[in-house]
């Protein structure tokens, strides 16, 4: 299926007669076309703009173009330098009164503040998202709504989270914009199936909602090849291998993580490692591989170190519980559940600052 909004800025390029705006248009196409995931091209877009304007910079044109180059950073491997780049960006828009720029750049910062768990950064990014962003900004306020609705569901407050997810699918839709309605499903997804582990792991599996996760897993892949995505396609089969793994599917689960675990921790899973190799540990212990089990749970704890999310260190805790358990390893047990019960009690608390934090800006609780 074409991309609408590819198709619009295509027809937009070609009837700009300044060379700026033909310039600025083909850099958020290149910014387009990094989210879908076809790097090259976006690179090939920017090293052409550069080749013109590199000599004679234009601070538009250049904010543009690091905002490009920034989405390029991040889809790529997740690189840090994405988000220099998008600082960049901001300040050059803000500087020049680039207002699309600006919330656009605003709302993408949110995205990654959101992912590094910055949640005072990322509400201050929010607002400049959602403040005063310019009529033609669909793309940017879909991501923006986007964001809040995350962080809402994340804090457990999926009753507030809705009306963000409602907004950021009438923004996406009205611009045509598939690829943020992919990331909508994408996320949905995800934060639905952390709540299904989360039940799992202190022994309350919830066989439905697991269900609707797969079947939500289902409905994001095939839209996802629908529209042609290329970004990120090893996130759709992990999060299936984590849903089956909640429904006791445990050999079939071990053939996805053998086949894509490497690969999601490449493109920018490397964060939820000693969750992902809980898992796999779990599905090991199932099949009767306890070599296997044993070599993958010690693997996850002692990488929980490097973890900086209280709920997945929790999650993570939470399964090895089980994982030992089933090893006979039972102090290797009640290491792990006690290590669990504060991890989740880190996590409860955060998820509080959360709401409050969100509800005292304006912007984002009206």
């Amino acid at each position: 299926m074409a991309s609408r909004l590819l198709g619009k800025l295509d027809a937009r390029i070609a009837k700009a007669r300044d060379p700026v705006q033909q310039a600025c248009g083909r850099a958020e196409r290149a910014a387009l076309l990094a989210r879908q995931g076809r790097l090259d091209d976006a690179r090939s877009e920017l090293a052409a703009i550069r080749a013109r304007y590199d000599g004679q910079p234009n601070a538009v044109v250049s904010a543009w173009t690091s905002l490009a180059e920034g989405l390029v950073a991040f889809y790529c491997d997740f690189s840090p330098s994405a988000r220099d780049k998008l600082l960049r960006a901001h300040a050059l828009a803000s500087a020049a009164g680039e207002r699309r720029v600006r919330a656009f750049s605003a709302a993408w910062l949110a995205h990654m503040d959101y992912l590094e768990h910055d949640d005072e950064r990322m509400v201050a990014h929010l607002a400049l998202a959602l403040t005063d962003p310019p009529s033609d900004s669909s793309s940017a306020l879909a991501r923006a709504c986007l964001v809040t609705a995350q962080a809402y569901h994340w804090a457990n407050r999926p009753d507030l989270a809705l009306r963000w997810y409602v907004q950021a699918r009438r923004h996406a839709t009205d611009e045509g914009d598939e690829t943020t309605l992919s990331a909508l499903m994408h996320n949905m997804a995800w934060l639905r199936a952390d709540q299904a582990r989360r039940l799992a792991v202190t022994g309350t599996t919830d066989r439905e909602r697991v269900r609707e996760v797969l079947l939500g897993v289902e409905s994001t892949d095939h839209f996802d090849r629908m529209i042609g995505t290329a970004s990120l396609l090893s996130f759709v089969p992990i999060l299936r291998a984590q849903a089956l793994t909640l429904l006791d599917r445990h050999a079939d689960a071990l053939e996805l993580f053998d086949a894509h675990l490497e690969t999601a921790l490449s493109q920018g899973m490397a964060r939820m490692q000693c969750g992902m190799l809980a898992e796999v540990a779990w599905c090991r212990v199932n099949v009767g591989d306890e070599v296997g089990a044993r070599r993958d749970a010690l693997a996850a704890r002692d990488r929980i170190a490097d973890c900086r999310q209280a709920d997945e260190s929790a999650a993570t805790h939470g399964r090895l519980v089980q994982v030992f358990q089933a090893l006979g390893d039972g102090p290797a047990a009640e290491h792990h559940r006690a290590r669990a019960v504060i991890d989740w009690q880190v996590h409860t608390d955060r998820q509080a600052r959360l709401i409050t934090l969100l509800s005292s800006t304006a912007v984002i609780a009206g």
